[in-house]
């Protein structure tokens, strides 16, 4: 995986791999960039905030609720389409 360089590129991708980031499924030199650019970055520091805040509460739901594959792809690319034509 590689990181974009521009703002708005490094933002995107951000977004892309928040919830790969947040469930420690990202190689270490990712994890290192990301850290890197919402250290850097406000908007995508809250927008990680605000999903570890999500993820954890699901976790003290006890359950496990998988979406399907297909049905998380096409969320998140609804999600980063409609926040960057904003």
């Amino acid at each position: 995986m590689t990181q974009p360089t521009g703002d708005e590129e490094s933002c995107c991708w951000v977004i892309d791999h928040l919830q790969e980031f947040l469930h420690g499924e990202m190689n270490e030199q990712d994890a290192d960039a990301f850290r890197r650019h919402i250290a850097a970055c406000e908007n995508c520091m809250d927008e990680t905030d605000m999903e570890a805040a999500v993820s954890r509460a699901l976790k003290r739901c006890n359950r496990t609720v998988v979406a399907p594959t297909e049905l998380r792809t096409r969320i998140v690319e609804l999600h980063v389409s409609c926040r960057w034509q904003a």
